[in-house]
């Protein structure tokens, strides 16, 4: 809506982020592209191989909830987007893509839960395989943190989903994971015993009242406002050793050994669940002084991302994920 007497414009939140995004990073191959999802466009970037062939190979890259657009970007590093020239380098057509209600992808943001994101992927899924170039029977997705979540959704779902890649998923359920995030927030603060177990405790309140509906009278409103979501109680009810376990398809664990936002712990769990589920074959690559954004490091920790100097994803995850997936596919042919 315009008022052009007052100089004031008005414009839908979703419709507004649509219209403002900057690209941030690039591959030679980009393309953007627009897929049609249910009721609104995905606005992606598609990479193309520069030695083109008649039907290629395909990988999904998704994001986890700390990465602000397509390009996966967590703390300056563009992790999707590096990943994607990997992958085309190796032969791949990757695609990487908007989440629905930001940047210049269409739909609501506040109501999706990872069901709809894995909804949303599989209409990528679905795109893929009608067109020309792609083959339908070599489509990959991979997925980073809580994007390693969406992915395992989709490949349980999807039938054309050919191989998972999981970077640096958390292997404990949403509810659990919240926990552990908040247990390592007030580790790194000055705080007592007894405010620690206080804050734990909120946190399990407020998880239990997300989950169930009840107990919200016993919150601040004003945590109720942010807890009280359809995405936040789908997080929490979600179990990535459950889900990985229905995936009937080959998967790779990837996981840097100095991740201190997921400790490589996690892998090992994941690891487990998935060989005792149904997937047809489970590889792990741990990588050797790799962090959580997959980028060299010291120690790991957080703190030390602002003075990394190396803001390049690791040779050796890049080599990994390459080399599984052409391996995958190669026997698949």
């Amino acid at each position: 809506m315009s008022i052009p007497d007052v100089s004031l414009e008005f414009m839908r939140e979703d419709l507004a982020s649509s219209t403002s995004r900057a690209s941030v990073y690039s591959n030679p191959g980009d393309e953007t592209v627009t897929i049609q999802a249910a009721g609104f466009n995905i606005a992606a970037t598609l990479t193309r191989p520069q030695a083109e062939t008649a039907r290629m190979p395909a990988v999904i890259l998704l994001g986890g909830v700390a990465a602000g657009d397509r390009e996966g970007a967590v703390a300056g590093v563009p992790i999707l987007g590096q990943l994607a020239g990997t992958l085309a380098d190796a032969g791949f057509v990757a695609v990487r893509y908007d989440k629905r209600g930001s940047g210049q992808s269409g739909g609501r943001s506040e109501s999706a839960t990872l069901g709809d994101h894995a909804a949303d992927a599989r209409e990528v899924v679905r795109w893929l395989s009608d067109r020309p170039d792609i083959d339908r029977d070599r489509i990959a997705v991979l997925g980073h943190n809580e994007g390693a979540w969406t992915a395992m959704l989709v490949a349980s779902r999807e039938r054309r989903i050919a191989g998972v890649v999981t970077i640096a998923s958390p292997a404990v359920t949403g509810a659990d994971r919240v926990l552990e995030q908040q247990r390592q927030a007030l580790a790194k603060l000055d705080t007592s015993p007894t405010a620690l177990v206080a804050r734990i405790e909120l946190q399990t309140r407020i998880n239990e009242a997300a989950m169930t509906g009840r107990g919200w009278e016993d919150i601040p409103a004003d945590i109720r406002a942010q807890a009280d979501t359809p995405w936040f109680e789908s997080f929490l009810k979600f179990d990535p050793g459950e889900a990985i376990g229905d995936v009937r398809r080959p998967v790779l664990l990837v996981h840097g050994e100095l991740d201190a936002e997921v400790p490589v712990s996690h892998v090992d769990r994941l690891a487990e669940s998935a060989r005792n589920g149904r997937p047809t074959s489970v590889a792990v690559a741990r990588l050797s002084g790799v962090n959580h954004l997959l980028i060299p490091a010291v120690t790991g920790d957080t703190d030390e991302y602002a003075a990394l100097g190396d803001r390049d994803v690791s040779l050796s995850a890049k080599t990994a994920i390459a080399e599984w997936l052409a391996e995958t596919f190669a026997a698949g042919r």
